[in-house]
């Protein structure tokens, strides 16, 4: 990929899970989930991934991470990282704060002691704690301040591509709103991708530039968010944006002004 292009590119992608219920000879014990998926993001943009559960954002998330055996391509000009729905399961209740955000520099070997420290309160700063809490466990933060620890440690390596799956669905709506207000102050700071993925159809308008409407493991519909929410192409994404609220151009969320 070239700089300035497409920081993802996914063409002709079908993945799925092994089923027991299936038999298993070659390619039979397979359940197929996602369908043909073809998408690109480009460097710096914030796409969204918008559908009803068990449409297969999540299955879509899991492949773009290298988690899920596939077909077709995934191409990545980058590093890549993931914020997901619960922050509580995404921390183990064994370590500090310092520890969680430290460690992904750790593993790369490349970092003192000391520098790992300074870069660690630097990002915690970056997504507004600050060194106090790096002697903290997950237990004595709240469900908002996990969320900002859990992006500190996702960002901390600077990928290039930041995947959030339903990241502030399991937060109440004032918490939520400030991690989606975090995300878009963070994005001024750094240089990364993100492909934001929710059934909340108002913070996709939020967030993001484009989108991409899922349906049963199959892309719908794609583009500009104002464009799809507006001007809906295909009958689902009339009837997902219809039942929402009755109308096709949802407010931006309160709150997040």
């Amino acid at each position: 990929m070239q700089p300035g292009g497409n920081i993802l590119e996914i063409r002709n992608l079908s993945a799925g899970y092994r089923s027991s219920a299936l038999p298993f000879n070659g390619k039979g014990g397979i359940k197929t989930i996602l369908h043909n998926i073809n998408l690109d993001i480009g460097r710096d943009e914030f796409f969204g991934v918008l559908g009803e559960s068990g449409c297969g954002k999540s299955t879509l998330a899991k492949a773009v991470l290298g988690l899920l055996p596939h077909s077709g391509s995934i191409s990545l000009g980058g590093s890549v990282q993931a914020v997901f729905q619960d922050p509580l399961s995404s921390l183990d209740p064994r370590h500090t704060v310092g520890f969680t955000v430290e460690e992904p520099l750790a593993v790369q070997h490349k970092f003192t002691k000391k520098e790992r420290e300074l870069k660690a309160d630097a990002m915690l700063e970056k997504v507004g704690l600050d060194s106090s809490y790096r002697k903290r466990l997950p237990a004595e933060l709240s469900g908002g301040q996990r969320q900002r620890v859990c992006i500190a440690a996702a960002l901390i390596t600077e990928p290039k591509l930041l995947v959030a799956d339903e990241a502030i669905s399991s937060l109440d709506v004032s918490v939520g709103a400030q991690i989606l207000n975090l995300f878009r102050e963070l994005h001024e700071q750094l240089e990364f991708a993100m492909m934001f993925i929710s059934h909340n159809l108002d913070v996709v308008y939020y967030l993001c530039s484009r989108v991409a409407v899922m349906r049963q493991g199959r892309i719908v519909e794609t583009g500009p968010v104002e464009d799809v929410y507006a001007r809906p192409h295909d009958d689902y994404t009339r009837q997902l944006l219809g039942s929402y609220q009755g109308s096709v151009t949802p407010p931006h969320p309160a709150g997040l002004d």
